[in-house]
């Protein structure tokens, strides 16, 4: 329904300018002349090529940050990587941690004497 209201409004702003500016002007570039051509082509010309050049800038700037998003989602994947070695080597560690407590222990003398006695105290038979 808006782009129906929209296209309404528009072609009779075209209509207004084209009645309104239908006098002849002359184009000079440089040493070219074009002669008798209608003001209202100028202005819709004119109109045109700043749409034209709006959207190549708009594309531009799109595509810039396409590109920006897509090397900072590679660094994040990169990272993710990263990350996720750092955590089997911390796996890997702790079991070589708890291995090598379990070696400790098995390697430890046993503190258990067949008699006990209390140091200082003389043996009472």
């Amino acid at each position: 329904m808006l782009a129906i209201i929209l296209s309404i409004f528009l072609a009779l702003v075209i209509s207004f300018l084209v009645t309104m500016d239908a006098s002849s002007v002359n184009l000079y570039f440089g040493t070219t002349i074009l002669l008798d051509i209608p003001l209202f082509f100028v202005v819709f010309a004119s109109i045109i090529i700043g749409m034209v050049l709006a959207s190549v800038t708009t594309i531009k700037n799109l595509i810039e940050s396409k590109l920006t998003i897509f090397g900072q989602k590679s660094d994040l994947k990169k990272s993710y990587k990263i990350s996720d070695k750092l955590q089997e080597k911390i796996i890997k560690l702790e079991e070589e941690k708890s291995n090598l407590k379990e070696q400790v222990k098995d390697a430890r003398p046993s503190k258990k004497f067949p008699f006990s006695f209390k140091i200082g105290q003389k043996d009472q038979k």
